[in-house]
């Protein structure tokens, strides 16, 4: 499909696609991607629109594959992709509390589309976490939530969030974030 709008693609196509994109990258394809079905399960859940939904869907590919944005752009169109690019951290940022501090500006920066499927990914991987995250983790999580709701306001998917920290209560001596 070129140039596709949200609206025109099947889901069950995009959940293909990135099945294939993750096998592609290592035998466990499958177990990887559970996460983007969550995350676009969440969006879908809370009412957001096709396009949101398959963002969702599609966030971390181009972080965890060889999916490049030009074959996003031509198989799910510019928008959707924008999207997809806004949540995508710089692996040329080598410090974790850089790179993960560039990509909160980044989502901030893209909007309140970004920012709900920002939210909508942090509360799906605290979901599947069993055991207490690291708390560099945990810290960008929190201030993924804090800058969202500071610059767009609470929303279900962010009270979501709240809940999910609220699993793994903050130590006293935490590191930095």
């Amino acid at each position: 499909m070129t140039d596709a709008t949200p609206s025109e693609v099947d889901l069950d196509d995009a959940r293909a696609f990135v099945q294939d994109a993750y096998r592609r990258r290592s035998s466990d394809g499958e177990q990887a991607a559970q996460h983007p079905q969550a995350v676009a399960r969440l969006l879908s859940e809370d009412g957001q629109p096709p396009r949101l939904v398959l963002a969702g869907l599609l966030h971390d590919l181009l972080e965890d594959t060889e999916v490049g944005p030009e074959e996003l752009r031509a198989r799910f169109g510019p928008e959707v992709t924008g999207l997809v690019q806004a949540l995508t951290q710089d692996p040329a940022i080598s410090d974790y509390y850089e790179r993960k501090a560039a990509l909160r500006r980044q989502v901030l920066d893209a909007g309140r589309d970004a920012a709900t499927v920002a939210l909508a990914d942090k509360s799906a991987k605290l979901a599947a976490e069993s055991s207490r995250p690291k708390e560099r983790r945990l810290g960008h999580y929190q201030a993924t939530l804090e800058g969202i709701e500071k610059r767009y306001g609470r929303s279900r998917l962010s009270e979501r969030l709240h809940q999910e920290l609220q699993r793994f209560p903050a130590e006293k001596d935490a590191s930095r974030n």
